[in-house]
């Protein structure tokens, strides 16, 4: 089994890598913009690296796709490559070219290819969606009507579409993923970022400002890379479309869950965390017992736990030297 990840070197795609090397035999092509062996190092630290390998992959060029699917004889495509909500606002051809554009030229290499590829995963967003004021109070179906409230948004739900036309052209089965806010390590860009960096500041012993105060709908880094490793590899037909795993609760929540971690790794007077008035523009509360019944092994970890071990690994960082105080944004 030969993987490729595209962004393989980000929070999802990190975590999706090292679950693939911990509970399958596959070996993971890495796929990012820059790649080196210091990077590999740091982001796989205690992984078996031997079968990974990390490639310099530009999602914008056609040729070079279908070369590395060919020549690594690619059996499952998991694409997560993408610009975040500010880096799409700031720079909209950009984001465009990789968000959208980049997906219509990996899935048509995959057609260009030898034709091994068994599987594809993709990445969309709960920012499909509108802001939580436009459904219902409770519970919100997976199928409600999408109102992307940003560019990345469009573009997630835009690319969703051309999975779907990819899957109906060449029978290959297609998953698109939406997760929500994660938290916790690998996390550190992104409109919904801010909550990880509370938990770092903490690790740094450094004051922080929550920017946004509202519910949202969160998921433990190494869960979303359990979820797009199960999706990868169990059994599924066609196309489909699922939200994931998620704990709903609001920053003041999450805040004291940060609290009583700290207390636990004895480091208590660390936390001076506030919470602003911001709001998220993104929805919460959404179903995700679709994705449960399609795939049933999936496992979440109760976010006051996540909290605790996000923490942890933030100080071991910080020990190590490999969290400072210049990589958090204040």
């Amino acid at each position: 089994m030969q993987v490729l990840v595209t962004g393989g070197y980000g929070c999802i795609g990190a975590e999706t890598v090292k679950w693939l090397l911990r509970n399958s035999d596959a070996r993971v092509i890495v796929a990012s913009r820059q790649v080196s062996e210091q990077r590999t190092e740091r982001v796989f630290d205690s992984e078996d690296r031997t079968r990974i390998e990390a490639v310099t992959l530009d999602i914008a060029a056609p040729a070079q796709l279908v070369n590395l699917l060919n020549s690594r004889s690619v059996t499952h495509v998991v694409h997560l490559a993408a610009l975040q909500t500010p880096d799409c606002n700031a720079n909209r051809n950009q984001g465009l070219q990789t968000n959208l554009a980049g997906t219509q030229n990996l899935l048509e290499a995959v057609k260009q290819a030898s034709g091994v590829v068994r599987r594809v995963v993709f990445a969309s967003s709960i920012a499909v969606y509108g802001p939580r004021s436009a459904y219902p109070v409770g519970v919100v179906p997976m199928d409600v009507e999408p109102q992307p409230v940003n560019v990345y948004g469009v573009w997630k739900l835009a690319a969703e579409h051309v999975c779907r036309l990819f899957q109906q052209e060449t029978g290959i089965p297609t998953v698109c993923l939406r997760p929500g806010v994660l938290y916790g390590p690998g996390r550190d860009l992104g409109l919904t970022s801010s909550p990880t960096t509370a938990i770092k500041c903490v690790a740094l012993n450094l004051p922080y400002e929550v920017t946004f105060r509202t519910q949202q709908d969160y998921l433990f880094a190494p869960d979303s890379g359990a979820v797009f490793g199960n999706v990868l590899l169990s059994d599924y037909d066609g196309f489909g479309v699922f939200t994931m795993p998620r704990e709903t609760i609001n920053t003041y929540q999450f805040v004291e869950y940060l609290r009583i971690a700290a207390e636990h790794w004895r480091v208590a007077e660390n936390v001076r965390i506030r919470v602003s008035d911001g709001e998220a523009p993104f929805i919460c509360e959404l179903d995700y017992q679709p994705i449960m019944d399609a795939f049933p092994s999936l496992k979440q970890t109760p976010i006051a736990q996540g909290i605790r071990q996000s923490l942890g690994t933030f100080l071991k960082q910080v020990q190590r030297g490999w969290l400072r105080p210049a990589d958090v944004a204040q």
